[in-house]
């Protein structure tokens, strides 16, 4: 279920690692102008184009290889706050090192880095017929932009623009997304309820049944509603009640059901609904009103021969029984010990005695809650004892933790042997089960934020290039009367194109990512307007600033000596 995060993060570790091979390939292209000269009396010297290549290839692949030592160790510095980050119920994830094959991969990524950013400016800087012109130049300034074509410095620029915009936009859904799942309507009120998972050994309860050990339903339901009435009495407890399969406890129990005279589903087509066990006083604990008919009370007594109650959630009755009244009505019970599937005459059906609102059992765009939309039933916990429960405490105020000494004691004070598993509240369960989809958010936007200073850094660092190879130009223009101010909105408005340019081509991979998120994300679309636009709004301040800097340095050009040094 991890599966669909985890490729999220790789696609935006891709897309980093593209931004910064290009940040690279630029640097490298701008650090051979600078060796133009050299390289030009090298290949004059008889050195082939494939030589010169190789060795600016080299100097490339080096640099990756430097950046994946450097890289690998700040991964072991921030190992253990990345497992710090992670879900505690994400599997093998606390095992995660550093190994050979951890090393072996990042080599391996490495040297795809050094290819990527080298191969494509070490095969347009050795070009013999265009080094060969800049042995005929005055001098290096003006005689390098036949070498190396802005056009190409751009395109990377652009190149650099759109993968953060995608980024970015990704990282504001996935924001979006989660800020929605955690104020989606819980119908249950979460706040002060103290959690305690308490499992009965069956050796100690059960009983012998047909020379067989089976558990001994007197017994568990002795000891549930002795320790029910002990800490009902604690001082702060409102209410008191046990669940198994309450919400965000991770556990699932689902089955089929089939209703009392209507035809039977085809076999595996029969409709679904997850089954909670609680106490009475559960909805009164959880604060969940009773929408029509009655919560559990003492009218439930447990006796085989009678037909046992359960209550139904509002969307149970809305999809199954349209325009009807479903209090009182059956559905066939097929689930008590011994009962075949297909002899619905063994016990007497179930009966609806109540309807509640539809709560949310899991986090919000989870499996079993957006795409297979269980609908919700209740069994009367007096009927059908469990032997694994959880015990639930509402508190009148304060935190519902401090209660967990006091409970321990009353556990022990019915049975001296057993231990409580865990104690939680339910605020805290609620925010487990965000825990992943937090995670993912987390990284994400860290990927994004990244990806929006790689591609600033790498902007500025053209605009600069460009200023500097455009020295004399920007003299000349100002000799013959260009205001500061038009040569400063000359350079503004060449990096601003650029930036317009990679922020639409980003716009289209944003729309396209977003669909391949829809699966992700909970009520949020995947052509978020708003996300969108924040997305490109940030991206075009922080490239407005980047490219402001280099034109205010256009315009501080002398032109005096502009023209000298030619």
């Amino acid at each position: 279920e991890y599966r669909q995060s985890l490729n999220l993060l790789l696609a935006a570790v891709v897309c980093v690692l593209l931004i910064a091979c290009a940040n690279v390939a630029n640097l490298q292209l701008a650090r051979a102008l600078a060796r133009a000269k050299e390289l030009a009396i090298r290949a004059a010297l008889g050195a082939s184009r494939w030589r010169l290549a190789r060795q600016l290839f080299t100097e490339s692949v080096l640099l990756a290889l430097l950046g994946a030592v450097a890289g690998v160790t700040l991964a072991v510095w921030s190992l253990d706050a990345i497992v710090a980050l992670c879900p505690p119920n994400i599997p093998r994830f606390k095992e995660t090192r550093i190994d050979m094959m951890a090393l072996l991969y990042t080599g391996v990524v490495a040297l795809g880095a050094g290819i990527l950013a080298g191969i494509w400016p070490a095969w347009k800087i050795s070009r013999t017929d265009a080094l060969s012109v800049v042995l005929h130049e005055a001098g290096t300034r003006g005689g390098t932009g036949g070498i190396m074509k802005q056009r190409a410095r751009s395109g990377l620029v652009i190149t650099q623009v759109a993968l953060a915009v995608i980024l970015l936009a990704g990282a504001g859904l996935t924001l979006k997304s989660f800020w929605r799942a955690q104020s989606a309507p819980l119908n249950f009120d979460p706040q002060n309820i103290l959690l305690t998972s308490i499992e009965l050994p069956k050796a100690k309860y059960d009983k012998d049944k047909n020379g067989q050990r089976v558990w001994d339903d007197d017994k568990l339901r002795g000891f549930w509603d002795r320790l029910l009435e002990r800490v009902r009495v604690l001082p702060g407890v409102e209410a008191a009640a046990n669940g198994l399969n309450i919400p965000f406890d991770d556990n699932e129990w689902d089955t089929s059901f089939h209703i009392t005279g209507t035809p039977k589903a085809e076999p595996g087509k029969e409709p679904s609904v997850e089954i909670n066990f609680v106490s009475p006083d559960y909805f009164k604990v959880m604060k969940m009103p009773i929408l029509r008919g009655r919560t559990f009370g003492s009218e439930d007594a447990p006796d085989e021969s009678r037909s046992r109650s359960i209550i139904i959630d509002q969307t149970f009755a809305d999809r199954y029984f349209p325009g009807k009244d479903p209090l009182g009505l059956h559905l066939d019970d097929n689930q008590r010990s011994g009962a075949a599937d297909d002899d619905p005459e063994k016990y007497p059906p179930l009966t609806i005695v109540g309807i509640v609102p539809r709560t949310r059992n899991e986090a919000a765009g989870e499996e079993n809650v957006e795409k297979l939309n269980f609908v919700h039933m209740y069994f009367c916990a007096t009927q059908n004892p469990a032997g694994g429960s959880m015990l639930m405490l509402r508190v009148r105020s304060g935190d519902p933790k401090a209660l967990a000494a006091a409970v321990r004691r009353e556990v022990q004070a019915i049975d001296p042997d057993q231990p409580i598993a865990q104690v939680t509240t339910m605020g805290e369960n609620i925010s487990n089960s965000l825990a992943a989809r937090r995670l993912t958010m987390t990284l994400l936007g860290a990927f994004a934020g990244l990806a929006l200073l790689l591609a600033s850094v790498g902007l500025y660092g053209v605009m600069v290039l460009t200023v500097t190879q455009r020295t004399r130009e920007m003299g000349i223009r100002m000799a013959l009367g260009a205001a500061r101010r038009d040569v400063f909105g000359l350079v503004l408005g060449q990096g601003m194109i650029l930036v317009s340019l990679g922020i639409g081509l980003g716009l289209i991979g944003a729309i396209a990512a977003s669909r391949a998120l829809s699966s992700l994300l909970y009520g949020v679309g995947a052509l978020d307007v708003s996300a969108l636009a924040i997305a490109i709004a940030s991206l075009a301040l922080v490239a407005l600033l980047a490219c402001w800097l280099p034109a205010r340095r256009a315009t501080l050009v002398d032109p005096i000596e502009a023209l000298r040094t030619e």
